[in-house]
């Protein structure tokens, strides 16, 4: 009970100050996740590579924190286009690359490969963020709901009826009824906001919701399977009840470009 007690109370500031971003505008949230996007690209370097924090964990922050703020820029400023985003990106990576070879790096497929997976996992997803705002106010609030509507959905469902494990070698506690509890929970509160808000056809907020409830599951599996690689429980502490920004945000990195190739792609 007190842990259910602590991770509801963890999990409603970080409601109320999505939220409250949410509603000043999509500048304000980009701002907000920043630090966020940093924290996870920190944890996500220790679960993938071997290398020493320093200096791999500091071209990590460097090169995913600069490609966080150049595909962001493209939200706010219709003159950046997503060629300036690629091009900041590509020197960046190059930037990492020439450090390492000139200062002679040990293991630069490792060093490498970290700042990789950092980038493409942590920092391009959280860098589209903002762009859910383009297809309308309630866009962004709206695929936040039904993120945590699957997470909450799943982790309730799981507890009181879950029998059958999902993929025991990957996540022992994830069970069918849980996934299944919580696609059907997204799909209803995708329905429900169909009904309100016209951003989008009712239909296309039901196939958005089952869009992110199976993204964000996969997402979900993949930290663990790193987690369980590392041998970890969490990858971090800074969420109380929760453990590390990634294991909130798992699901969220997958889910944010699925749902925005397929908004796109309906527009």
């Amino acid at each position: 009970m007190k842990e259910l007690s602590v991770r509801s109370l963890t999990g409603a500031v970080y409601v109320a100050l999505t939220l409250g971003a949410a509603w000043a505008g999509p500048f304000t949230t980009a701002m907000l996740y920043f630090p966020v996007c940093l924290i996870a690209l920190r944890e996500l370097h220790r679960l993938s590579t071997d290398t020493p924090d320093d200096p791999a964990m500091t071209w990590t922050l460097l090169c995913g924190g600069g490609v966080y703020a150049a595909l962001a820029m493209g939200a706010f400023y219709s003159d950046w286009t997503i060629s300036y985003s690629v091009a900041v990106s590509f020197l960046l990576v190059v930037a990492a690359i020439t450090w390492a070879l000139l200062h002679g790096q040990p293991a630069p497929l490792s060093f490498l490969g970290g700042i990789l997976t950092a980038i493409m996992l942590v920092a391009v997803p959280f860098g589209l963020m903002p762009y859910l705002f383009a297809f309308g106010p309630w866009m962004f609030i709206g695929f936040m709901i039904l993120l945590w509507t699957n997470d909450t959905g799943a982790y309730l469902v799981g507890r009181a009826v879950g029998r059958t494990k999902l993929l025991p070698a990957v996540s022992p506690k994830k069970t069918v009824e849980g996934l299944l509890g919580g696609i059907a929970l997204t799909l209803g509160v995708a329905w429900l906001l169909g009904s309100f808000h016209h951003e989008l056809r009712l239909h296309q907020w039901i196939i958005a919701g089952g869009i992110i409830a199976i993204t964000s599951t996969i997402g979900d599996l993949l930290e663990s399977a790193f987690k369980r690689e590392r041998g970890v429980k969490d990858s971090g502490t800074i969420l109380p009840g929760h453990g590390g920004i990634l294991d909130r945000f798992d699901g969220f990195l997958l889910a944010i470009p699925a749902t925005l190739i397929y908004l796109f792609l309906i527009r």
